[in-house]
C-alpha cells in the first residue's frame, strides 16, 4: 500500500510499497478515507518529537480519520464489509490496575496509532490501509460525513477535558477561559456551550483563531498580551480555565486568572519544566487537573456530532488530496489562517 512515512524532522517520504497491515483474528481492515493532521502530527514532523516522546524508526502519522470497512478478521462480528467507520486510536492492554478502573488512556502497556508514545511504531492513517480492532471501530450514519467523522477523535479530546472538570464542579453555568484557540481550544468551546457553560472566553496571540472562535459562538476572544483577558478576569470572576495551547505561560496566566477555588484543566503538552506558582494554587485553593487523551468518549463525541449538538463546519479549514499531503502537512505547520487541515483519499485511489 502508500504510505507517507516520517523519517526525522522535515523528513516525510511517500512510501508505495509500505506492507499492508495484518488484518487479526477481531480485526477489521479499513480502508482510510479522511484524515486529519493532529498538532502531534505537526510536532513530530517540525520537531522530530512531541514532548517525551521521540520516535525510534519510522512510521506512517495520523490518527484522527474515518473509512470503510474491507475485510473482516475470522473473529470480527461487530461489522460487514461496507460499512463506515470512526476510529478510536487508543488500544489498551485491558487488564492493567488502569484499565481495571476504566482510566484506560493511562494504561501502562497503550499502543497508540500513529504515535511513538509506544514501540513497535503502528502506522496511522496517513496509509491507504489501517487494520484496527473492532472494539475500537465506530459505525457512522449515511448523514454524517468523512470529515466530521474524521473529527470525531479530536472531539474525544475536548469533551474529556469538559468531563474532566466535573471532578471539581464542571462548566454548566460558570465563565470558562480557554487558552489556545486551535483545532482543540475551538472544539473544547463547542463542548463547554454544549455542556451550559454560561460565558466563554478563547485566548489566543493569533488574530484568526479569534476571528474563528467568535464565529463559533465565544463570548470573548482575547489576544493574552494586551491585558485585556486580566482586566475581563477581574469583572468577571473566571471558574473554569481549560489550557490547551501547551505554552507555558498560558498556563501562568490561567492560574492567576482564577477565582479562589476555581479549577484549570491542563489539556496541552507543555515543556519538560515548568515552573507552576505554587502559592497561588494553595491560598486560592485551586484544583489542578490533568487531561490525557481521552477515555469512554467516542460514543458521547460522536453524538455530538450525529445530532448537530454542535457547528463542526467551523473547523475544517482546508481538505488536500493524498497525493499532496506533503503540501498539506507545511500548510499545517504555518498555522496561518487554518484551524484544521484534512487529507483525502478516494474509494479507488
Amino acid at each position: 500500500m502508500k504510505a507517507y512515512v516520517l523519517y526525522g524532522p522535515k523528513d516525510l517520504r511517500l512510501d508505495e510499497l509500505r506492507p499492508d497491515p495484518k488484518v487479526g483474528q477481531n480485526d477489521v481492515l479499513i480502508r482510510v478515507r479522511r484524515t486529519g493532521i493532529c498538532g502531534s502530527d505537526v510536532h513530530y514532523f517540525d520537531k522530530g518529537q512531541i514532548g517525551e516522546f521521540v520516535p525510534r524508526a519510522p512510521f506512517a502519522l495520523g490518527h484522527e480519520f474515518a473509512g470503510d470497512v474491507v475485510q473482516l478478521g475470522a473473529g470480527a462480528d461487530r461489522f460487514t464489509v461496507g460499512d463506515r467507520v470512526a476510529i478510536d486510536p487508543s488500544m489498551p492492554c485491558g487488564t492493567c490496575d488502569y484499565c481495571r478502573r476504566g482510566r484506560y488512556n493511562l494504561c501502562d502497556s497503550m499502543r497508540f496509532l500513529g504515535s511513538a508514545s509506544c514501540y513497535p511504531h503502528i502506522d496511522g492513517g496517513f496509509s491507504e490501509y489501517v487494520a484496527m480492532p473492532q472494539s475500537n471501530c465506530y459505525r457512522i450514519p449515511d448523514g454524517l460525513d468523512y470529515g466530521y467523522a474524521a473529527l470525531v477523535e479530536p472531539l474525544t479530546i475536548a469533551t474529556h477535558a469538559i468531563l474532566r472538570s466535573t471532578v471539581a464542579g464542571g462548566v454548566a453555568g460558570r465563565t470558562v477561559v480557554i487558552t489556545g484557540a486551535g483545532t482543540i481550544g475551538h472544539l473544547t468551546l463547542l463542548v463547554a456551550r454544549a455542556y451550559g457553560a454560561s460565558v466563554v472566553a478563547v485566548s489566543d496571540p493569533e488574530e484568526f483563531p479569534r476571528e474563528e472562535a467568535r464565529r463559533a459562538g465565544a463570548d470573548y476572544a482575547f489576544d493574552p498580551r494586551d491585558g485585556e483577558l486580566d482586566s475581563f478576569a477581574q469583572s468577571n470572576p473566571v471558574d473554569v480555565v481549560i489550557e490547551v495551547s501547551g505554552a507555558a505561560p498560558a498556563l501562568a496566566q490561567g492560574i492567576r486568572l482564577l477565582r479562589r477555588g476555581g479549577t484549570l484543566v491542563q489539556v496541552g503538552t507543555q515543556p519538560p519544566k515548568v515552573e507552576l506558582p505554587a502559592n497561588l494554587i494553595m491560598s486560592k485553593e485551586l484544583a489542578v487537573l490533568g487531561s490525557f487523551r481521552s477515555a469512554h468518549d467516542m460514543r458521547p463525541a460522536l453524538d455530538l456530532a450525529v445530532r448537530k449538538t454542535i457547528d463542526l463546519t467551523s473547523v475544517i479549514s482546508t481538505v488536500y488530496p493524498f497525493s499532496e499531503f506533503k503540501k498539506a502537512m507545511d500548510v499545517a505547520v504555518a498555522k496561518k489562517r487554518v484551524i484544521k487541515i484534512q487529507v483525502e483519499q478516494e474509494s479507488g485511489a
